[in-house]
C-alpha cells in the first residue's frame, strides 16, 4: 500500500499536524505501507525531521504566486486561512513528477477543502481528511476528528460530507504513539514535579508566562519544554538559571519520559491532550488557538482537566491560583485522571491504520502450512468462550478437519495477513446461493477493527470467487455481545441470534 500525506508545519501553524500524521505513518509503515510526505517550506517546517525518520519528504514552495495569498502570509494570517488550492495541486504534481498513483492520500490542513480534495483525486484512489474544525466541505472517503468535541456534538460533519464518507470521531481514534498504551501515573498527595509545554513552537509565548506564574512556588521541580526558537528564549534562560529546581529544555528526545515523571501538566489544548489523558496526568489547560477552545471547554465540563480559557484573556494571578489549587488537591487531580483515562486507550492510530488497509487488503486461502496457526487460534480461550463447541480440539482431529476443509469445494478458509503477522480467520460454508460465515481473531488482535476488515474483505473475495452467492448468514450465541455488535456494524440484519446479509439482490 502506498500513502501520500499532505500536511504543513510552521512557526504559525505549529507542529501538531505533522506530529499526528507521523504517528499514523509509523503504524502504517509497520504494516508494510510506503508513506510519502509533502510539505511546504514554511519557516519552521519539519521536512528534515521527517527525512531523519526515513520518510521521503517532498518540499513544496513556501509561497505561491497569488498576490492575495502572499499578502495574507506576510501579515501573519490565521492558521485557518484558505490556501490557494489550485496552486497547491500544481506544486504537488510537480513534486510527485509522475509517480504511480497512491492507494490513499491523507490531508491534514485547515487551509484546504473539498475543492483541493476533488482535484487531488488525480494522485490517489482514496482520500482521507484529518480535521477538528467542522467548518468547511470535504470530498473524501474517510474523515478523522479525534477531538471530544466531535463526539459530544450532534453529527457535526453531516452538512460537510457525502453520506458515504466513513467518519471516525472522538478520542477513541486519537493518533498516539505506542508507548501511551501504558499504566497511568500515580497521583501523589501533593504535586512535586510540573511539566510545562505549549506545543512545538509556542508562538503564544505561554511557557514564559507560566514561568512568571511559577516564581512563587520554590518547592516545585519544573521542566519547561520550549525550543530555542521561542521568542522569549533568552528571558526564559535567565529565569531558569536563577532557580536550581527548574530545567529549560530546548530539545527533548523522551517527552514521554518527562510526562511520566510529572504530577501536573500545564499546557495547551492541542495534540498532547490525549497523551496526557492516556497517562492520567492532571492538567491545567490554556488554549493558544481558536480551534482548541471548544474541545478544551467541553473536556473541562466533563471533568477531564482545569481550563482557564484562551491565553489572550488570561489573568496571570488566575494562573497562580490554579497552580496552588491543584498542587494541594489530590481528590481533584485523581478525578481528572480517572475521567481522562476513560476516554482513550492509546490504540487510535492502529484503528485508523486498519481502516486504511481494509479497502486494499487481499485475504489468502489457508493451506496445510497454517495447521498450527489455526489449531492455536481455535483453541485460544477467547475463541472457545464463544464457540458453539467450547471443548479443546486435539491435534489429530484438527489436522483431519483441515484436510477435509481444504478439499471441500463448498468451503473457503481465508487468512487475514499483515506485514507483522496474521490477524484472523474467516470460514465460509456454501449451500447454493447462501453461505454461513465463521470468524475469529488471533490472540492480541481484538479491539482495533480487524473483525470488520475481515468481513468486508471476505465479501470482496466472495464476489470474485463465488459470484452466485447472494446471502451470508452467521450464527452467534445470545450473550456474545461483541460478535452481535460486529455483525450489526457490518450491515447484517438480526433475527434472534441469526444474522443475514444480502450481497447480491439480482
Amino acid at each position: 500500500m502506498r500513502v501520500l500525506i499532505r500536511a504543513d508545519a510552521s512557526m504559525t501553524i505549529g507542529s501538531g499536524h505533522i506530529a499526528r500524521c507521523l504517528t499514523l505513518a509509523n503504524v502504517l509503515r509497520k504494516d508494510g505501507a510506503e508513506v510519502v510526505f509533502a510539505c511546504r517550506q514554511l519557516p519552521g517546517h519539519l521536512l528534515q525531521r521527517l527525512a531523519d525518520q526515513g520518510y521521503v519528504a517532498l518540499d513544496l514552495p513556501e509561497r505561491y504566486a497569488q498576490e492575495q495569498e502572499q499578502e495574507q502570509e506576510q501579515s501573519g494570517a490565521d492558521i485557518e486561512t484558505s490556501l490557494a488550492w489550485q496552486a497547491d495541486i500544481d506544486a504537488l504534481a510537480d513534486a510527485l513528477n509522475n509517480q504511480p498513483r497512491f492507494d490513499w492520500l491523507i490531508v491534514d490542513h485547515y487551509g484546504l477543502d473539498a475543492r483541493w480534495e476533488r482535484a487531488a483525486r488525480r494522485f490517489a484512489d482514496r482520500l482521507m481528511a484529518v480535521d477538528d474544525l467542522a467548518n468547511r466541505p470535504h470530498a473524501v472517503d474517510l474523515l478523522l476528528d479525534q477531538n471530544y468535541s466531535a463526539q459530544a456534538q450532534d453529527r457535526p460533519y453531516d452538512q460537510w460530507l457525502d453520506p458515504r464518507c466513513k467518519t471516525f470521531l472522538g478520542p477513541r481514534f486519537a493518533l498516539m504513539r505506542d508507548e501511551f498504551q501504558c499504566e497511568p501515573i500515580t497521583i501523589k498527595p501533593r504535586v512535586e514535579r510540573v511539566l510545562v509545554n505549549f506545543g512545538g513552537f509556542d508562538a503564544a509565548r505561554q511557557v514564559h508566562a507560566t514561568m512568571l506564574a511559577l516564581q512563587g512556588f520554590d518547592d516545585l521541580q519544573v521542566d519547561f519544554v520550549a525550543g530555542s526558537h521561542n521568542p522569549e528564549w533568552e528571558a526564559m534562560c535567565d529565569l531558569a538559571k536563577a532557580r536550581p529546581n527548574w530545567r529549560l529544555h530546548e530539545l527533548v528526545s523522551d517527552f514521554f519520559g518527562l510526562m511520566r515523571q510529572a504530577d501536573l501538566f500545564i499546557g495547551a489544548g492541542g495534540g498532547t491532550t490525549w497523551e496526557r489523558a492516556a497517562l492520567g496526568l492532571p492538567t491545567l489547560c490554556v488554549s493558544v488557538a481558536n480551534n482548541q477552545q471548544l474541545n478544551a471547554q467541553l473536556l473541562a465540563e466533563s471533568g477531564v482537566h482545569l481550563y482557564l480559557g484562551g491565553h489572550e484573556t488570561l489573568d496571570p494571578q488566575q494562573l497562580v491560583q490554579a497552580i496552588a489549587l491543584l498542587r494541594d488537591n489530590r481528590p481533584l487531580r485523581q478525578s481528572f485522571a480517572v475521567r481522562s483515562q476513560a476516554m482513550v486507550d492509546g490504540r487510535g492510530a492502529q484503528r485508523l491504520a486498519v481502516a486504511l488497509i481494509e479497502p486494499v487488503w487481499a485475504l489468502r486461502k489457508a493451506t496445510e502450512l497454517d495447521a498450527t496457526l489455526l489449531f492455536e487460534g481455535r483453541n485460544a480461550p477467547h475463541v472457545r468462550q464463544w464457540a458453539f463447541n467450547s471443548d479443546l480440539i486435539d491435534w489429530d482431529s484438527h489436522v483431519a478437519w483441515l484436510q477435509r476443509s481444504l478439499q471441500n469445494p463448498q468451503r473457503l478458509l481465508l487468512i487475514g495477513d499483515t506485514a507483522h503477522g496474521p490477524v484472523g480467520m474467516l470460514r465460509y460454508d456454501r449451500q447454493d446461493e447462501r453461505v454461513e460465515v465463521s470468524i475469529y481473531l488471533f490472540e492480541g488482535q481484538a479491539g482495533v477493527g480487524w473483525g470488520q476488515a475481515l468481513l468486508s474483505s471476505g465479501e470482496r473475495y466472495l464476489r470474485q470467487h463465488w459470484p452466485q452467492v447472494r446471502v451470508i448468514e452467521a450464527q452467534v450465541l445470545a450473550d456474545n455481545a461483541v460478535s452481535i455488535s460486529l455483525f450489526q456494524k457490518a450491515g447484517y440484519r438480526q433475527a434472534e441470534c441469526h444474522f443475514q446479509r444480502v450481497i447480491n439482490d439480482e
